[in-house]
């Protein structure tokens, strides 16, 4: 009796171990079952920079990578966004993928924008990207996975070159100021290069100043102001001049210039003019003299003749 309890004992004993083994390896067979996988086909590693079309625009794609290991095909559903929902950048993808069984296939997501907001974001400031995939099975969701990844607007430049007159007249032989204005309306800070000038139909007319101007960093969103001077041989003749002033980006190599006439007054024509006015007044003193010179010679030949009559009279008496 004693031996059957032991026996009976060591049964039961081997029952609830056996028991207790089956949903172990139940699990770990579902674990190892067949699965799918999404991830970034393009190089994600780090910030991702966006690249432009043109000056303004942002085209550009980035794709992702669908694995399905199991011996019946996946059908998923994609959703793509923005963590930050004020960003305008347009997205366009599938929103239904089918992978066949043991498939590996690529999918595209077209990233545009037209409004110009990459001038208005910083390209150090990350943007970040969701992509979620949801398998669905009989119209119902079973599992899903999540990708992301941080992107930025590209680095965009655009310098903008004024000038300004203050005021003041040119003449030969000397020299006046004008204000230069450089605007940076791009998303980043910018350099000025190659500060130059030419001048068109005024070969002794010069510009000066311009070192100043050179290598100069401009933060985004602002304006500096420089000084110039336009200097006029004394053998600069009076006439109009056209003066072209131009700077290069250090960002994109594009170079923007600004065109103003300058009126040169010749020193020369006030002299002439000064001149011609001596001149008139020296004829007309001239005049004046001649005219008096001639009056008290008119005068002395009428007094002569009054003389004489009055003599031929008084001896006629006699």
């Amino acid at each position: 009796m004693k031996l059957l309890n032991q026996a009976l004992v060591s049964l039961l004993f081997a029952l609830a171990l056996l028991f207790t083994t089956v949903p172990q390896i139940s699990a770990q067979d579902q674990v190892e079952l067949p699965s799918w996988e999404i991830g970034w086909e393009t190089d994600m590693d780090g910030v991702y920079e966006l690249e432009l079309s043109g000056e303004d625009d942002i085209l550009d794609s980035i794709e992702f990578f669908v694995t399905n290991d199991r011996m019946n095909e996946l059908n998923l559903e994609i959703s793509v966004e923005w963590s930050d929902s004020s960003v305008p950048i347009e997205l366009e993808y599938d929103e239904s993928v089918t992978v066949s069984a043991s498939d590996n296939q690529t999918f595209t997501i077209e990233i545009s924008d037209i409004t110009g907001y990459s001038f208005e974001r910083s390209p150090t400031d990350a943007m970040t990207l969701t992509l979620t995939a949801e398998e669905v099975m009989f119209d119902q969701p079973t599992s899903s996975q999540e990708i992301d990844a941080e992107l930025s607007v590209p680095s965009v430049f655009d310098l903008k070159l004024d000038s300004m007159s203050k005021g003041e007249t040119l003449y030969s032989g000397s020299s006046v100021e004008y204000q230069l204005t450089v605007t940076n309306d791009g998303n980043t800070k910018d350099v000025i290069k190659m500060p130059d000038a030419s001048i068109k139909s005024c070969p002794s007319l010069s510009v000066e100043g311009l070192d100043a101007l050179k290598d100069v960093e401009i933060d985004n969103s602002t304006t500096t102001d420089f000084v110039i001077r336009v200097a006029a041989a004394e053998s600069q003749p009076e006439r109009s001049c056209e003066v072209t002033v131009s700077i290069k980006s250090a960002g994109n190599g594009k170079i923007v210039t600004t065109v103003f006439d300058i009126m040169v007054t010749s020193n020369a024509a006030d002299d002439d003019e000064s001149s011609n006015e001596n001149n008139d007044d020296s004829t007309s003193q001239e005049d004046n003299e001649l005219v008096e010179s001639n009056t008290l010679d008119f005068l002395g030949i009428y007094e002569v003749l009054f003389i004489l009559t009055m003599a031929m009279a008084f001896r006629h008496r006699k």
